[in-house]
């Protein structure tokens, strides 16, 4: 009996050294965490906009005409610089005005006609398009001196 109340004895002084249970739930409760403080916000990001504004007029291409049934229908007008009925011949006409000139060069088949033409140019009036006719003329007289302005409808 006398062990069990030393013991007894050694339990007490042991316990009371390490706290009691009152003690440890005023420093930290159950489910309570540590709190660490959060890193600041990062500075509020400036948000800037700008609205550009661009007035344009647009000139419509070609001359705007009325068909007979009042639909509205676009004139304009080529410098058309031959016409062949070998496609080999067509094809080196078209090379060689592409190279020449900055400008829209076309081969369009003719089934009516059964001829290539090479027609260059889309030209918003008939005067652009003879001033365009006589400078490449003046320039390659033996190669466009049979050239001749289209209209065309579209």
């Amino acid at each position: 009996m006398r062990n069990v109340c030393i013991t007894a004895g050694l339990c007490l002084t042991f316990l009371q050294g390490c706290g009691t249970s009152g003690q440890t739930e005023e420093a930290q409760t159950p489910g309570e965490s540590i709190a660490v403080p959060a890193p600041p916000p990062p500075p509020p990001q400036e948000f800037r906009s700008r609205t550009d504004t661009v007035s344009a007029e647009q000139k419509a291409p070609g001359i705007l005409k009325e068909d007979e049934s009042g639909a509205p229908v676009l004139i304009r007008y080529l410098v058309q610089v031959g016409a062949f009925k070998d496609p080999m011949l067509a094809d080196a006409a078209h090379s060689t005005a592409k190279q020449r000139f900055a400008l829209t060069v076309l081969n369009d088949y003719n089934p009516l006609v059964g001829l290539y033409q090479i027609r260059i140019g889309f030209f918003d009036t008939k005067e652009e398009a003879q001033t365009f006719r006589d400078k490449i003329k003046k320039e390659f007289p033996e190669d466009y001196r049979d050239s001749w302005i289209v209209q065309i409808k579209q």
